[in-house]
């Protein structure tokens, strides 16, 4: 049985970030300002879009947990607000941690990857149902969009057809589910579907959130309520206090 990782003496969240010249990143910082508040130990956060960011909170860190300039940064767990688990977080977010001098930490599960996730979805989209006239979900045209890959990574577009189904299952009705970089696409799944409410499988409220799909939607009277992204509901911090709170009753990571 491997060694049980040392309680956490602080918590990163990590996110891809928005592109851009003026990049809405947020969603990850209200996130990390909001466990702040709620947590007993230093939280701070960063971006893969911005890389600076990660020698930032490392010295942030550092100062919060009296670390030393000539020791890694140990003990901090590492929260990945992504949806899937693609190159990004296999391989981009390790090399950045440690190229910003964080030695040994302990990555919670992946945002999207949680079942949590799910039963935030299925109560927000029982919720919006109801408050049409006290419809059910099976009662309207629902639409999911994520990100895919136009890279051939699968992960991202496997995630988001787990949970679809997953949530499709629990509402038990046909949940359509579309994608900005590859087929379906999602002006395609706009016109054909026409949906009423539109859920965007994304992290924070960022280019393919607010310009992508809304650009694709907006116009379309049919629509009732889009929910720009799902990293940005208040539900997130309690998931996140919870894995949080799990690494620290376990026996190992």
């Amino acid at each position: 049985m491997p060694d049980r990782f040392p309680d956490p003496i602080a918590l990163l969240v990590a996110a891809h970030g928005d592109g851009g010249t003026d990049p809405r990143d947020e969603t990850v910082r209200l996130l990390a300002e909001r466990l702040a508040k709620r947590l007993d130990l230093p939280v701070d956060w960063a971006t893969l879009k911005r890389p600076e960011s990660f020698e930032a909170a490392a010295v942030r860190l550092r100062a919060a947990t009296a670390t030393p300039d000539d020791t890694p940064l140990g003990r901090i767990a590492v929260y990945p607000l992504f949806m899937a688990e693609g190159t990004f977080v296999r391989n981009r977010l390790p090399a950045r941690l440690a190229a910003a001098g964080f030695g040994d930490v302990a990555m919670l599960p992946i945002f999207g990857l949680s079942p949590e996730l799910v039963d935030l979805i299925e109560h927000r989209l029982r919720s919006l149902a109801s408050m049409q006239g006290g419809r059910e979900p099976k009662d309207l045209r629902i639409a999911l969009f994520a990100h895919g890959s136009a890279s051939g990574d699968a992960g991202p577009r496997r995630a988001a057809e787990a949970l679809t189904a997953d949530l499709a299952y629990r509402l038990g009705t046909h949940l359509h589910l579309g994608f900005i970089e590859e087929p379906p696409f999602v002006p395609d799944v706009v016109r054909s579907v026409r949906p009423e409410i539109v859920v965007g499988l994304f992290v924070s409220a960022g280019t393919h959130a607010l310009d992508d799909v809304a650009s694709a939607v907006r116009a379309d009277p049919a629509l009732l309520h889009h929910v720009e992204t799902v990293g940005r509901d208040a539900g997130v911090a309690d998931m996140v206090e919870r894995a949080l709170a799990r690494l620290l009753a376990s026996d190992g990571v």
